[in-house]
C-alpha cells in the first residue's frame, strides 16, 4: 500500500494541465496565498548556507529561482518533466541561471556531499517514507551542510484533540488524494540523531493560512469561516494588514512550538560528530518540552519572555504600533476568539497598550452577549410549547422575528451584565 501511495504521489504532477494550474496558484497574489509565498520563500532564503543549492521537488521554482537570481548555484530536480519545462521557461524569462534534472525524491543520483544546502518546499508532506528520503538527502549534503524542508505537525493534531476532546483524525494513507505526512518533533529528533543530523531550527508557521492543512485551534471560532476568509482576502491589497499578518507568522507563531500550528519548517545541519548531534538534539527537545510546559501553565508575559527572548519590549512596541490600523485590530479580535483553547491562553492585556486592550475586551464582551442572545432565542424556539405559539398554519415564524428579538435581548443583557 505504501509503495502504491508513493507512486501515485510521484505521478500526480506529471500532467501538463495540472502543472499549469499549480503554477497559476503559486504566483497568484490573492489573499492568504500571498502570505504563504512570502513566509515560505523567506524561510528558505534565510536558512540557506554556502553557494551550491539543490532544490528537491522544485515544482515551478518558487523558492529557488530567487536564489539563482541572487547568485547561488542552483540545481533543481523533479519527477515531473512538465514541472521542469515550466521552471525552465520561467528561469529564462527572468535571467536566472539554473540546472534542471528529472530525478526521484529518494534517489537523487548525485555524488556524496555535492551540495551546501538541500531545500525542499511542500514535498515531504506528500510521502510516508520520510525517513528514507531524509537519509538520501543527508548523503548529498556536505559535512556542515544544511537541509531545509517543511512538514505537517502531528503534535498539533494531538494537542488540539486533547484540548477539545476530539477523536484523532483517521489515518489517510488509503486516501491517496488527501494523504498528508504528519510527524512529531520527538520522531524528528530521533531520526535526525540516528542520521547524524543536528536540529538547527524548527519554525512553526501557517498559523493564519491553511495551505491544505488548517490551524485546528482556529476551528469553530471567529477566525474560521466566511468572515475570516473575507478578512484575509484583503491581504492582497491592504499592505498594513499584510504587514501585521507577517508579524503574526514571523514574530509570534515562529517562536512557539509544533503544537501551535499545523506545519513547521525543519532546518537540519549535517554534523561530523554523530554523538554531538544526538546531545544537541536532546538539548533542543528539552527546551521544546519546557516551552510546551510553560505554555500549558498560563504563564505571565514576563515568564514567557524569559524563555523566548524575542518577546521583549521592542516586540511589544511593534505589536501595538501595528494594531493602530483598524483592520489589524479586527484580525487580532478574530484570533483572540480562539485564545481560550490555544496553548498558553495568555492574557492579551499584558501585551497590549491600554487603548487596544480596552477595545478588544469590549469587542469580546459584545460577542459574548451576541452568542448568549442567539443561543437563548434558538433554544426557546425549539421548545415544543413555544414552537406552537411561534407558528401560523404550520409555518414557523421564529426566524422572521429573530432580528427584532435579538436586538431587544442584547439591549437587556448589555444593561444587566458587566464586561468580563
Amino acid at each position: 500500500m505504501e509503495r502504491d501511495l508513493i507512486d501515485w504521489k510521484t505521478d500526480a504532477w506529471k500532467n501538463p494541465g495540472m502543472v499549469a494550474w499549480y503554477h497559476r496558484r503559486m504566483v497568484e497574489n490573492r489573499g492568504s496565498n500571498r502570505l504563504k509565498n512570502e513566509v515560505e520563500v523567506e524561510l528558505c532564503r534565510r536558512f540557506a548556507v554556502g553557494k551550491k543549492v539543490l532544490d528537491v521537488g522544485i515544482g515551478t521554482g518558487r523558492a529557488s529561482l530567487p536564489l539563482a537570481r541572487d547568485g547561488y548555484v542552483v540545481t533543481g530536480v523533479d519527477s515531473s518533466q512538465a514541472m521542469l519545462d515550466q521552471t525552465r521557461a520561467l528561469a529564462a524569462a527572468s535571467a536566472a541561471p539554473i540546472t534542471l534534472l528529472q530525478r526521484d525524491v529518494a534517489e537523487l543520483g548525485f555524488a556524496d556531499g555535492e551540495f551546501d544546502t538541500l531545500m525542499s518546499l511542500n514535498v515531504m508532506v506528500h510521502f510516508p517514507h520520510w525517513r528514507d528520503i531524509l537519509a538520501e538527502w543527508k548523503r548529498v549534503v556536505r559535512a556542515d551542510g544544511r537541509i531545509v524542508f517543511d512538514i505537517h505537525s502531528q503534535d498539533h493534531e494531538d494537542a488540539v484533540c486533547a484540548a477539545k476532546g476530539l477523536p484523532p483524525r483517521p489515518d489517510s494513507s488509503e486516501d491517496f488524494g488527501n494523504y498528508s505526512c504528519r510527524i512529531r518533533v520527538e520522531e524528528l529528533a530521533e531520526t535526525a540523531s540516528a542520521l547524524g543530523l543536528r536540529i538547527a531550527a524548527v519554525v512553526p508557521y501557517s498559523g493564519l493560512f491553511s495551505g491544505g492543512n488548517p490551524n485546528l485551534w482556529l476551528k469553530h471560532t471567529l477566525a474560521d469561516g466566511t468572515r475570516f476568509d473575507r478578512l484575509l482576502s484583503w491581504l492582497s491589497s491592504d499592505q498594513a494588514l499584510f504587514d501585521f499578518a507577517l508579524f503574526i507568522e514571523r514574530e509570534v507563531f515562529a517562536h512557539l512550538t509544533s503544537v501551535s500550528t499545523g506545519r513547521f519548517m525543519v532546518v537540519l545541519d549535517r554534523s561530523a560528530d554523530a554523538e554531538s548531534a544526538t546531545e544537541s538534539n536532546q538539548r533542543w527537545l528539552a527546551r521544546d518540552r519546557e516551552l510546551n510546559r510553560l505554555l500549558a501553565s498560563q504563564p505571565a508575559a514576563s515568564e514567557l519572555a524569559h524563555l523566548v527572548p524575542a518577546f521583549d519590549e521592542g516586540w511589544r512596541g511593534r505589536l501595538n504600533s501595528l494594531l493602530d490600523w483598524p483592520r489589524n485590530r479586527v484580525l487580532m479580535h478574530f484570533l483572540l476568539s480562539a485564545w481560550r483553547d490555544f496553548p498558553g491562553r495568555l492574557d492579551p492585556v499584558e501585551w497590549l497598550d491600554q487603548r487596544h486592550a480596552r477595545a478588544l475586551l469590549t469587542w469580546r464582551h459584545q460577542d459574548a452577549l451576541d452568542q448568549v442572545a442567539s443561543g437563548t432565542l434558538h433554544d426557546l424556539a425549539a421548545l415544543p410549547e413555544l414552537s406552537t405559539v411561534l407558528s401560523h398554519r404550520g409555518i414557523p415564524l421564529a426566524g422572521g422575528l429573530e432580528y427584532d428579538l435579538t436586538r431587544e435581548l442584547i439591549a437587556f443583557l448589555a444593561t444587566s451584565v458587566n464586561p468580563a
